[in-house]
C-alpha cells in the first residue's frame, strides 16, 4: 500500500465512534466510520486467529503498522492484549527495520504482524537480520513482503486490507479469512458489509483479483476464503 492509501488514525474516545478511516476506492479515498461494538467484535475475531496460530499469554509479538492504520490494527493490538501477549511496535517502512532487528535480537519474538516489503527487505539485507527473522514462528506479512520472505526460506502467512476489512491466513495457509458475520465476499471479489457496522457498503471493488473458496477450511473457521492471483 502507498502512503496515500493509508487510513486515518483512530479517533479519541467518542460515545459512538471508535475511529474514522480511509481506504483507496474507485475515484479516490473512501472515508468510513467505526463504532465501538464492531471494534470489539473484530478484536474477538483476531483473537480466534491468534489462538489458531498458538500465540498467547506470556509470549512476545512485534506489530509493524502505521498509527493511521488503527481501524485495521487496533483490533489486532487489543486481541494481543486480551491474550496476554506482550507486543512491541515498529513503523512498517524500510528505515525502521533497524528497530525491528534490535527487538528481534533482545526479545523471544513469537509473532511478527503486518510486515511490509521494504521492511522485510531491510531485515533480510544482512544475514544476522535474516536469521533473526527465520527464528520467528509466526509471520503475518503483507502481500509485497510474501515474495522476499519466501525467497529467504521463510513461510509467511498473508495479511491483506480489503477496503475496510482485514483478511488473514490461518495456519493452513489455504486462503485469506474474513469474519463472515461482518463481511461477504463475492466470486468477483466484491465486498459487502453484513454486520451491524457504522459503515455500510454493497459490492465494493477492493482492487484485487483472485478466486473465492467456499469449501470448509481445516482450521475450523467459518466462511469463504480468498486466494489472490
Amino acid at each position: 500500500m502507498s502512503r496515500n492509501s493509508i487510513a486515518v488514525a483512530m479517533a479519541g474516545r467518542h460515545p459512538e465512534l471508535a475511529g474514522i478511516g480511509q481506504f483507496p476506492g474507485e475515484g479516490g479515498q473512501v472515508g468510513f466510520e467505526i463504532g465501538w461494538p464492531e471494534v470489539e467484535r473484530d478484536t474477538v475475531w483476531v483473537g480466534r486467529l491468534l489462538e489458531l496460530w498458538g500465540v498467547g499469554r506470556g509470549q512476545n509479538a512485534l506489530v509493524t503498522a502505521r498509527n493511521a492504520e488503527g481501524p485495521w490494527f487496533g483490533p489486532v493490538a487489543a486481541a494481543l492484549r486480551d491474550a496476554g501477549v506482550i507486543y512491541s511496535a515498529a513503523e512498517p517502512y524500510g528505515w525502521d527495520a533497524k528497530r525491528s532487528r534490535a527487538l528481534l535480537a533482545m526479545l523471544p519474538i513469537t509473532a511478527v504482524i503486518g510486515i511490509e516489503g521494504e521492511h522485510a527487505e531491510g531485515l533480510l539485507a544482512d544475514e544476522h537480520g535474516a536469521e533473526l527473522l527465520r527464528a520467528v514462528p509466526v509471520i503475518w506479512a503483507r502481500t509485497d513482503a510474501v515474495g522476499p520472505l519466501c525467497a529467504a526460506g521463510l513461510n509467511p502467512a498473508e495479511l491483506v486490507r480489503f477496503g475496510p476489512a482485514l483478511a488473514v491466513e490461518c495456519p493452513q495457509r489455504a486462503g485469506l479469512h474474513l469474519d463472515p458475520s461482518e463481511w461477504r465476499i463475492t466470486p468477483s471479489l466484491r465486498l459487502s458489509v453484513v454486520g451491524e457496522r457504522k459503515y455500510q457498503v454493497e459490492d465494493l471493488d477492493v482492487g484485487v483479483t483472485g478466486t473465492v473458496d467456499d469449501t470448509p477450511c481445516a482450521c475450523g473457521l467459518p466462511g469463504a476464503r480468498v486466494h489472490l492471483d
